[in-house]
């Protein structure tokens, strides 16, 4: 089995082609609208070695939300900052990229954009690195978008997702 980073150089050498066969591949990670917050962390755990998983635990709360996730590191412990009522994914996985910085970046796969299940791809940074040297840092954020704080991604509304679609195909 090809690893995560030939899966995707492999994409980026002809995206139209290699698409299908990309999408149904074990590089992605995809997460539903409707995900448990938690679970996106087990998700990614699931392709990450032992010594660099996500530590975290749920703990309930009295917020509207029911729980907190907190994420520990070095005997340090995060609450992911959600709003009151309620855990999303958005807040979910920039807290998750915070973590996981500098080493990883999950990034995601814009191809994905307009369902209901977006897809993600998670590697070490120096092979993002070796990709953007390899098609152009434009290239593969055209296809891997990296996550930032101000990523919007399930949070977007119909109209946006149109918008940054009918853009996609522009460029």
């Amino acid at each position: 089995m090809k690893s995560t980073f030939h899966q995707v150089q492999d994409f980026l050498t002809n995206p139209s082609q290699k698409k299908d066969s990309f999408w149904g591949s074990d590089a992605l990670i995809w997460i539903d609208w409707r995900e448990c917050d938690e679970d996106i962390l087990r998700y990614l755990n699931g392709q990450l070695a032992d010594g660099e998983k996500i530590d975290f635990e749920v703990v309930p709360t009295d917020k509207e939300r029911g729980v907190d996730i907190v994420l520990k590191k070095g005997g340090a412990r995060f609450p992911i900052p959600y709003q009151d009522c309620c855990t999303d994914r958005d807040t979910t996985l920039k807290s998750a990229q915070d973590y996981l910085a500098p080493n990883c970046q999950i990034r995601w796969f814009l191809e994905s954009l307009g369902c209901d299940t977006l897809a993600f791809c998670l590697m070490p940074a120096s092979q993002w690195e070796q990709l953007e040297r390899q098609f152009g840092p434009e290239a593969t954020a055209y296809f891997f978008a990296p996550i930032e704080r101000d990523s919007r991604m399930f949070d977007l509304d119909v109209g946006e997702v149109c918008d940054l679609m009918e853009a996609r195909e522009e460029l």
